[in-house]
């Protein structure tokens, strides 16, 4: 079966599992115990593992259910499935709504009772650039040559150095979809809006934001779990960034303890 196929199998953590229970998650997903701990603990899902079938997952999934865990299955595409999220460059805030407008100046209008989870977070970028590192050697030919005067020699050499920077973002999901309907980076957005509210920095004028959605959608669920860690999904397509991967776990997770 090709990855099309592949069912993969999370679990929503439980922060302080018994011994016994961890014991038995081990089993259930063939992992020793202290692997199925680290699996088990945190804030974010954890993708356990992965199936050819959703006939064999949902197998395991049930095994794990019994023992009052809950499971999240997801197929490889809705995991691979690219973000086209709305993405908001300045908005405003009404009575009744919120009126976002990207860039090009197409608008999306929201009104409270839209707003199922706001997700906040930090999103690490990575970029390798090249660099040529001069350095100089002794030269044992030339300095015989020379009479026994040192001499060194000059060697160039090209050498790969990577940098990261930290990114900051909130998305705004409908209980509809697992793709949120609108998307903030704190670097894309005109803060001019805020007016008398505006900080001195984007990070501090992002936070305001965010918590002005929060305000707009009291109902909405808020998680800002991604702020502080950084999960890795060693089970996830490894094509997918994790970020994105953790923001979808995180919806289905909130979707799974609504129903």
């Amino acid at each position: 079966m090709g990855k099309s196929g592949i069912v993969y199998l999370a679990l929503v953590p439980s922060p302080t599992p018994e011994t016994s229970l961890v014991g038995k998650v081990a089993a259930i997903i063939g992992k020793d115990t202290y692997g199925a701990r680290l699996l088990l603990a945190g804030k974010i899902p954890r993708i356990v593992a992965y199936y050819d079938s959703k006939q064999m997952a949902e197998s395991v999934a049930q095994k794990l259910r019994d023992l009052g865990l809950l499971p999240i299955l997801c197929t490889n595409s809705d995991l691979c499935r690219s973000s086209e999220g709305f993405i908001a460059h300045t908005l405003e805030v009404g009575q009744r709504y919120v009126l976002f407008y990207d860039r090009g100046g197409r608008k999306r209008k929201m009104k409270p009772a839209d707003g199922f989870l706001i997700i906040k977070g930090r999103k690490e970028t990575y970029v390798v650039k090249e660099k040529t590192e001069t350095t100089k050697k002794f030269s044992l030919s030339r300095t015989v040559l020379m009479g026994g005067i040192p001499m060194w020699r000059t060697e160039k050499k090209q050498v790969k150095e990577q940098s990261s920077t930290s990114g900051y973002f909130a998305r705004l999901y409908t209980p509809e979809s697992s793709e949120p309907a609108v998307e903030i980076f704190h670097t894309q957005m005109d803060y001019s809006f805020l007016k008398g509210e505006m900080a001195s920095s984007s990070l501090a004028n992002f936070n305001i934001v965010v918590t002005k959605l929060q305000q707009a959608f009291p109902k909405a669920i808020f998680d800002d779990n991604l702020m502080r860690v950084s999960v890795r999904q060693p089970y996830a397509p490894s094509d997918v960034d994790d970020a994105e991967i953790n923001c979808k776990l995180l919806y289905l997770q909130y979707r799974a303890l609504k129903v």
